[in-house]
């Protein structure tokens, strides 16, 4: 794919006359939806993708749903994983719902292709984390792609109204006369008042995604807006999402988060130019993924490796402030281990919460651990891995720092004998 850099605007709309979908169901649901056809990517694709591909094509072919909150109620036959060039086809139910209306459900016929598609990483980290709690409704972030380019989006929010509920939506718009045709993963954590809880369910789901390579298509009608996450806040509950999207075939993409209290009309476009806290970022961050080789012999000491340490902020492209945490960058550590010795060796993999109360998913030799929470200052054993008496070999390790987390956090390598 060919890079253009990111269009990253302060003040002026960049939706060509589009304004967000107001909730609200436009016409009474048909019973039955026509058939939606979805292309999806991964080795396998998880469930977590198709989930998200089947309600997300929906928002897209059936404009009756883009102003309420879609979800899906079941499937015959039930998800699950889907390997690399199979398909499937299946009926999925699913509900909407709008303030102050009745849900209403119909049929979904769904058919599912896990096609091949080539993989490219994000060159540009979105970050829409300022201000981070909000008392009143504006528009967070207003972005655009072009042909070609593959960002990723990272936001985390909270309601700051002692009385009103929020909505924080992430809004994907054509504002062109032409379809256009994108490739997209994403995920989000179910909105609620624990913040390292919904972060880290956010990251897991996520970087379970981007590790399978898996995604999908999504086609958008000419001068559409259509919704990918929306999320319901009551007082003082967090929004925090992740998104992966790159721009197939068309010219333009508008993404946009905003927020808006019950009640309140559109925030215009120009309102996040003020209002930011001095603690947490909003901006474009380039090349939010850091790779670093190591090696360790047994008998070395002990092999430390920093995850969202400051020496390795990003730097905001046109402020030039500081990501604090690297939250949303992905860390991967290729380790070259040797063990010279005649006896076996164990090594322990620790993860040690040394910024404050943490959670983490962290791949190693090629399995996910999920780890939600480590109290500030304690560790955890994250996983053993043995070495016969003269091997060499690899181990990768990745990972991410989480929003709602206190990074950084370290992880340790070490030796043990059997």
């Amino acid at each position: 794919m060919r890079k253009r850099l990111l269009t990253f605007t302060l003040a002026a709309a960049i939706a060509v006359g589009m304004t967000p979908p107001r909730l609200g169901v436009a016409q009474l649901l048909p019973a039955t939806f026509p058939s939606i056809h979805v292309e999806v990517t991964g080795d396998p694709t998880p469930v977590e993708t198709l989930r998200l591909a089947i309600l997300t094509a929906a928002r897209a072919e059936v404009p009756e749903v883009r102003g309420g909150r879609v979800a899906l109620q079941e499937t015959a036959p039930p998800l699950q994983p889907l390997p690399l060039a199979a398909e499937m086809a299946l009926r999925a139910v699913v509900q909407v719902s709008s303030s102050g209306l009745r849900s209403l459900t119909a049929t979904v016929p769904v058919e599912i292709t896990n096609a091949s598609f080539p993989w490219a990483d994000a060159g540009e980290l979105l970050v829409s984390n300022s201000p981070e709690t909000l008392s009143f409704g504006k528009v967070l972030l207003d972005g655009a792609l072009s042909t070609g380019q593959t960002v990723r989006l990272l936001y985390h929010h909270q309601n700051g109204s002692a009385a009103q509920h929020m909505t924080i939506a992430v809004n994907l718009s054509n504002p062109a006369r032409t379809p256009i045709e994108l490739w997209l993963m994403g995920s989000a954590g179910n909105a609620g008042g624990d913040e390292l809880v919904i972060g880290h369910a956010a990251a897991h789901a996520f970087l379970d995604q981007y590790w399978h390579h898996a995604g999908f298509i999504l086609r958008i009608p000419p001068n559409t807006t259509v919704p990918l996450f929306l999320h319901d806040l009551a007082p003082g509950a967090v929004a925090s999402g992740l998104v992966q999207l790159g721009l197939i075939d068309g010219d333009r993409l508008n993404l946009q988060v905003f927020a808006r209290l019950d009640g309140e009309t559109d925030p215009p476009t120009a309102s996040y130019a003020p209002n930011v806290d001095k603690i947490h970022r909003r901006g474009v961050f380039e090349h939010p993924y850091l790779v670093r080789p190591l090696s360790f012999t047994v008998g070395d000491p002990l092999l430390s490796m920093m995850v969202g340490d400051d020496l390795d902020a990003l730097h905001e492209s046109q402020t030039g402030a500081a990501l604090n945490g690297n939250y949303g960058v992905v860390y991967t550590f290729p380790v070259e281990l040797d063990n010279p010795r005649p006896l076996p060796a164990l090594l322990g993999l620790v993860m040690h919460a040394d910024g404050g109360q943490a959670g983490a998913t962290i791949l190693a030799d090629d399995r996910v651990f999920d780890i939600p929470q480590v109290r500030s200052g304690d560790r955890r054993l994250v996983m053993t891995i043995h070495l016969a008496p003269g091997e060499h070999r690899r181990l990768v390790i990745s990972t991410m720092p989480e929003s709602g987390a206190n990074y950084p956090i370290r992880l340790t390598l070490g030796s043990q004998y059997q």
